[in-house]
Order: C-alpha cells, then sequence, then structure tokens
C-alpha cells in the first residue's frame, strides 16, 4: 500500500479549566460574529500565527511545502460546537504558508476537515492528496 506524505502536529490547551473557557470565548466563532473590532482580529491572527509556528518549531516538523497539493484536518477537544472552530483553523492554515503549504488557494488546499477527539491539544494532520 502506497501512503500519501503527512505531517502532523500539536498545539496545547491552556491548562487551567478558566483560561480554556476564556479561550473559547474569545476565538469561537461567536466573538466574530459579535463584531469583534478588527484591530482585535489582527491580533488574534498574530497570536494564532505565533502560537503554531512556535508548536511547529518544538516539535520535529518538516520545513519545506509539500510538493502536492494538501488536504487539513483539526481535532479539537474544547468546549465548542465543531463548526465553531472555522476561524482558529483559518488562523493556523494561513500560519502554515510557506513552512507547510504553499498557498490556501484551491490549487494547493484541496480540503479542511474539522473533529473532535479526547486529548489535551488540538491535533492538525496535514495529509498530500496524490490526485490534487
Amino acid at each position: 500500500m502506497n501512503r500519501s506524505p503527512s505531517e502532523s502536529f500539536k498545539i496545547y490547551y491552556p491548562t487551567s479549566k478558566a483560561e480554556l473557557k476564556r479561550w473559547t470565548k474569545e476565538y469561537g466563532m461567536n466573538a466574530y460574529y459579535a463584531g469583534k473590532h478588527w484591530s482585535r482580529r489582527k491580533q488574534d491572527a498574530e497570536f494564532w500565527h505565533l502560537l503554531t509556528r512556535s508548536a511547529l518549531n518544538k516539535q520535529e516538523v518538516r520545513r519545506r511545502p509539500f510538493e502536492k497539493a494538501v488536504e487539513i484536518s483539526f481535532l479539537w477537544n474544547d468546549r465548542l460546537d465543531i463548526d465553531n472552530h472555522a476561524v482558529m483553523g483559518k488562523m493556523i492554515v494561513d500560519a502554515l504558508k510557506g513552512r507547510l503549504i504553499n498557498d490556501d488557494n484551491r490549487r494547493w488546499l484541496k480540503g479542511v476537515c474539522h473533529y473532535f477527539h479526547d486529548e489535551d491539544y488540538i491535533l492538525v494532520q496535514i495529509r498530500e492528496v496524490q490526485n490534487g
């Protein structure tokens, strides 16, 4: 069986329940629908880009983009509904550009999926698509 190249890494959640509750309220989709100011959205993006790149640097993750198109899966374990993770997923994907993916346009990113799991971290899985 010929497997597609893949990579995964973890982004750890805050350790206290109070901090995790604040985190989900701050970065879930509902915060953005509530009309979060553009300057706060910019700060959020900078935070998630730094958080993602820090996780990549701490773990043994490749340092060059995949040569073919990819699919990205996120596995979450927080108090948010699954569709509430879209903004966080978008900011993580943006942080991957130039490092694990060439770009997030339809040529290089064929799909994004969100799932739940029971671990204390966000698991990000990137899998090269053979017919991409």
